[in-house]
């Protein structure tokens, strides 16, 4: 479970658990939260590896077409990041939430991947950051639910239902959700849906085998204390507790937490709490200063001679900071090893009047099942005792990967959403919303220049109305920076896409002619390698890098040939016949195939645009509906029904159908009763 570079037991690399296992399936949809925050590595390392990327940054426009291609497919990419956080440039094929939790934050750690095959549950103290997955000692635990899988179906659904409680936080509408808040909900509803025969419907009998506990916090909920409470598995409360963290409440008030542990624990007889924090050797060999303030000793009941407070110091790695997060529990017979994003705080065991957003994992052990005990035991990290003469200095309650700055610039709640979408005559515009009267001299500009987009006046203009259309003929912008009279700098303000089909491909996919897409599709190599040579060929035509041609026969054009032609759209229909018969994993991939730059319409629009014959243009299209007619869908686990695979090619073949002039054809009767023949069978 700890976040290390080799692979000793209970030990292993975080970001291999975005890989997809071998029989997972396509991939569906991901959701993850976290406090801090970079999209560029979750854009590149996390989805690049759920998606199965086979490029890098560093490739260009081949990266930037497989990305997006892979992503245009796919139905729910998201992440729900604290407010302090939410910002960052990015790629709108995938949403950002911004969570405003009322005096508290959003520190949970849970990511949710689904392939068609195949979900998989993570509950990490990482957040989504290079430190976070690389170079923190951090903690993760993982539950993958197939056909065939025991893991408990309990906690998958108690982890949804807390997402959907998260999500509530970066909605200001909760009557009428932003279209990003409506696919998060979406997707937790679907993983539910195709999991609910994947997992273990009850608990296992059999003290053999480890449980499995969700302990989560949040305003109006239990505290993790309260919760470990209704987990523990005996009758006879735990004797003993281990905590590792590195952050606690600040030394000068009564440590509450502490307090709280001891109400958990043995209430008779002997009971002792030992808590392993990261410490430093005073100079001059004056002893050893650890990072933890001496309430949590204070804390111990009073008037209980058989109880005691130790300290133990953590062994780290040189260059790794502490950043894990681990509660251990026991007694004579059992063992309870809670993991997630917990601080041993007084916010992040939800035990004040303003928790936060937290997640943990709660694993449970018989002792006598020597087999899961290792496995817990080796996932905990090693320590030693602390000297007993050692001294006390709380840590760092400031750190941003887990604790709020002063002074850090928030959004204003009277931002409500910024959403880009197509009007039905594919023109781009964003749409704003307000909620009452945001700060006086409030300004947008835009998220790399200094350009302001909106203002309080234009907003005053329009009678300060509560939702703004503006028109965008650019590639949309993933935010726009906010600043008003008095702020001392600049908020942001994500902006996500009402929908998939909203966003305009890849300038390099944008309007491609016939022949790269006839060259796209009868290539049996991925797009994105078909599309690095055909860059690289056009980049040397253009630059005139290609030697001329010296055989007299391949000197003759052929393409022109009305037979030529046909024969080389043939190939390209029978290879796009074969592409739709695939099994099809989401609504989304079905579009990118029927309405993405290299399908279907695509691939109309292309024979529309070129110079030739009505008649011809005719017969091309009517062939094109004769091969969506005659694709037989294909159907995997997970994937859509035949019947709705055939509903929408029946409407692109519509579509095909009123993009043909039958008068054009009076002159051509033969062709125009093909023609007429053709889409009456392939409407069938």
């Amino acid at each position: 479970m700890a976040n290390r570079d080799n692979h000793k037991p209970g030990q292993g690399k975080i970001l291999e658990a975005w890989e997809p296992p071998d029989d997972a399936g396509a991939p569906i949809g991901c959701i993850a939260t976290t406090f801090t925050f970079a999209p560029a590595f979750f854009e590149e390392e996390c989805l690049g590896r759920f998606l199965g990327l086979e490029t890098t940054p560093s490739e260009g426009a081949a990266y930037l077409v497989e990305r997006e291609e892979k992503l245009a497919q796919i139905s729910f990419p998201a992440v729900l990041v604290d407010q302090r956080h939410a910002r960052g440039k990015r790629s709108l094929r995938w949403d950002l939430l911004s969570a405003r939790v009322p005096a508290a934050i959003l520190h949970a750690k849970v990511s949710l991947l689904l392939w068609s095959g195949w979900a998989r549950l993570i509950v990490a103290s990482a957040n989504l950051t290079e430190s976070g997955y690389r170079r923190n000692h951090e903690v993760f635990g993982v539950l993958d639910y197939y056909d065939g899988s025991e893991s408990p179906l309990s906690v998958l659904i108690k982890m949804t239902d807390f997402l959907r409680r998260a999500a509530t936080f970066a909605s200001l509408d909760s009557t009428n959700p932003a279209p990003a808040i409506a696919r998060w909900n979406s997707f937790l509803d679907y993983v539910l849906r195709v999991t609910r025969r994947w997992g273990a419907q009850h608990p296992p009998h059999s003290l053999s085998k480890p449980r499995v506990f969700t302990v989560t916090t949040a305003p109006k909920r239990d505290n993790v204390f309260e919760a470990l409470r209704e987990c523990w598995p005996d009758t006879s409360p735990p004797k003993e507790a281990f905590i590792i963290s590195p952050f606690f409440d600040p030394p000068e008030a009564p440590n509450t937490p502490a307090r709280e542990l001891w109400k958990l624990l043995h209430q008779r007889g002997p009971a002792s709490v030992q808590f392993e924090v990261t410490a430093e050797d005073l100079p001059d060999g004056k002893g050893v200063l650890l990072h933890a303030p001496e309430a949590l000793r204070k804390a111990q009941p009073a008037g209980r001679a058989d109880v005691g407070t130790f300290f133990g110091r953590v062994k780290l790695e040189e260059g790794r900071p502490l950043h894990a997060k681990c509660l251990w529990i026991q007694n004579e017979q059992w063992a309870l090893y809670q993991i997630g994003s917990s601080n041993f705080t007084t916010a992040g065991l939800g035990c004040g009047k303003t928790p936060n957003l937290e997640a943990n994992l709660a694993y449970a052990v018989s002792l006598g099942n020597a087999k899961g005990l290792r496995a817990l035991v080796q996932a905990w990290l090693d320590s030693e005792d602390a000297p007993a003469d050692a001294r006390f200095l709380c840590g760092p309650s400031d750190d941003r990967e887990d604790a709020p700055m002063a002074g850090e610039i928030l959004l204003p709640g009277e931002f409500g959403e910024a959403t880009f979408a197509r009007s039905s005559d594919e023109e781009g515009f964003i749409e704003l919303t307000f909620q009452g009267s945001p700060p006086a001299g409030w300004r947008l500009l835009h998220e790399d220049k200094e350009q302001v987009v909106f203002s309080e006046a234009r907003w005053r203009s329009q009678r300060r109305s509560p939702r703004v259309r503006l028109d965008w003929k650019d590639r949309p912008p993933s935010a726009f920076r906010v600043k008003w009279s008095d702020s001392t700098g600049e908020a942001w303000w994500p902006v996500n896409a009402r929908d998939a089909a909203s966003l305009p491909p890849p300038s390099e996919l944008r309007n491609l002619s016939l022949d790269a897409l006839i060259e796209i599709l009868t290539s049996a190599r991925p797009l994105h390698e078909v599309m690095r040579r055909w860059l690289q060929r056009r980049s040397d035509d253009t630059s005139g890098g290609e030697p001329p041609q010296l055989d007299p026969h391949k000197r003759v054009d052929t393409s022109g040939f009305l037979l030529q032609r046909t024969r080389r759209v043939s190939w390209a229909l029978r290879a796009l016949r074969e592409r739709l018969a695939q099994p099809v994993p989401s609504r989304e991939s079905l579009n990118w195939r029927l309405r993405g730059p290299v399908g279907v319409m695509a691939l109309v629009n292309a024979i529309l645009r070129e110079e030739r014959p009505e008649q011809e243009r005719a017969f091309l299209l009517a062939e094109t509906a004769v091969e969506l007619a005659r694709v037989v869908p294909g159907y995997a686990l997970g994937c859509l029904r035949h019947g709705q695979v055939r509903t929408a090619l029946r409407e692109c073949i519509g579509e095909i159908r009123s993009r043909i002039s039958l008068k054009a054809l009076r002159k051509l009767p033969e062709l125009r009763f093909y023609v007429r023949r053709a889409f009456k069978e392939a409407s069938e």
